[in-house]
This record gives C-alpha cells, sequence and structure tokens, in this order.
C-alpha cells in the first residue's frame, strides 16, 4: 500500500514555464491536481470571502475585477481576471517587496475539478526553500494551499488559518511532507534549467 507522503507527493504534477507578468519577464511554476468536489464548489472556496477566512485568511478590499485585495499577513495585490467558474488571476506583493503573479484555472471532470496553479515570479529562487529567509517557498508552500483548500471542502478545518502560520512551525510528518515536496521541485528545477540552458556561441 503506497504511503500518505508517496500519494501526497504523486497525487501533484509540477513543471515550469515562462510569463510576462507586471513585473517583467518571470519564471513560472505549474501546479496541478484534481479534487474531488464540483467546480461550483470550488470556485465558491477560492473565492468566497467567507470561505477563504476558514482556510486561509479573511481577504479584504473592492473584491471584483479591477479591485484590489489584502490578506492578514501583509500580501496584496490587484484582481486582474475573474472569469467564474473558471479564472481567477490575482498580482502579488509579498511584504517585503517581492512581486508575483498567481492564475487559478479550474476545469470540470464529471465529479471532480481539475485545479491548474501557476504562480509566476521574477525574483530567483523563489519556488525553493530559503533556509536563511524563513520564507514559505512557493513550490511545496502552493501544495499545501492546495491541501487546505481540499481540506475545507472536505468539511476539516484547520486550527489556524494557513496565511497565519509559517513552515517553521511544522514538525513531524507535516515537516517531512514539506521537505520531501521541496526536493521534487529540486529535481524539477534542475531538469528544467537543464532544458533551457543557453546554448554555446560559436568560439
Amino acid at each position: 500500500m503506497m504511503s500518505e507522503e508517496k500519494s501526497a507527493l504523486t497525487q501533484t504534477e509540477r513543471t515550469f514555464g515562462r510569463r510576462q507578468i507586471q513585473a517583467g519577464h518571470a519564471l513560472m511554476m505549474l501546479i496541478s491536481r484534481a479534487i474531488p468536489h464540483p467546480i461550483g464548489e470550488v470556485w465558491a472556496a477560492v473565492t468566497d470571502p467567507d470561505r477563504l477566512e476558514q482556510y486561509v485568511g479573511r481577504p479584504e478590499g473592492d473584491l471584483r475585477r479591477g479591485g484590489t485585495y489584502e490578506l492578514p499577513d501583509g500580501t496584496r495585490g490587484d484582481i486582474l481576471r475573474c472569469d467564474p467558474p473558471r479564472m481567477l488571476t490575482l498580482s502579488v506583493q509579498r511584504p517585503g517587496g517581492h512581486s508575483a503573479e498567481l492564475e487559478l484555472h479550474l476545469t470540470a471532470e464529471d465529479s471532480r475539478t481539475r485545479i491548474d496553479l501557476k504562480y509566476a515570479s521574477v525574483r530567483k529562487g523563489f519556488v525553493l526553500i530559503d533556509a536563511a529567509s524563513g520564507e514559505w517557498a512557493a513550490g511545496p508552500g502552493w501544495e499545501f494551499f492546495l491541501d487546505s483548500l481540499s481540506d475545507f471542502l472536505n468539511g476539516e478545518n484547520p486550527e489556524e488559518p494557513l496565511g497565519i502560520i509559517g513552515w517553521r512551525t511544522f514538525e513531524g510528518e507535516q515537516l517531512g511532507l514539506y521537505q520531501a515536496r521541496n526536493a521534487e521541485w529540486e529535481k524539477v528545477k534542475a531538469d528544467w534549467d537543464h532544458e533551457h540552458e543557453a546554448t554555446p556561441g560559436p568560439s
């Protein structure tokens, strides 16, 4: 029987690409996962402030296309696109000045929903753990967001919303999963870098 950690690692597809965002030409990571809930329920969970409050943190602001939002941890940005129930695109400004863009694309698959989460940033090293900064690594960090979304849809509410806690509070199996996911992202990033390394010019 597959272990819980192995199952958690294999349920997610991880890839990279490039994307033009407001801050410039950015590296983009893509997480794809299927969630066993209808698309309407998933869309409500990622856009309704009352629901987001329970597992991420309550967004405040002018919550409509063209409006702005801010989360309790100080993350803020613009709502660039909102096409219910399939597409949500946000600019993301982290405390400390890091600029990025997040896009959620939902696709109905019978009674399930496929989520393609795209996160692009011009900041180097944003995907992987940086022990010096202690910030969430975007790769494993956004996977934990999808975990929290799934748990919420399954009726399991966390003791503290994900946006309030930091990965340094993890221990035991949770910390092991965070580190294992980071290792998977390291492999994918190394493969992508190798495939896209600059071709040497003529000597």
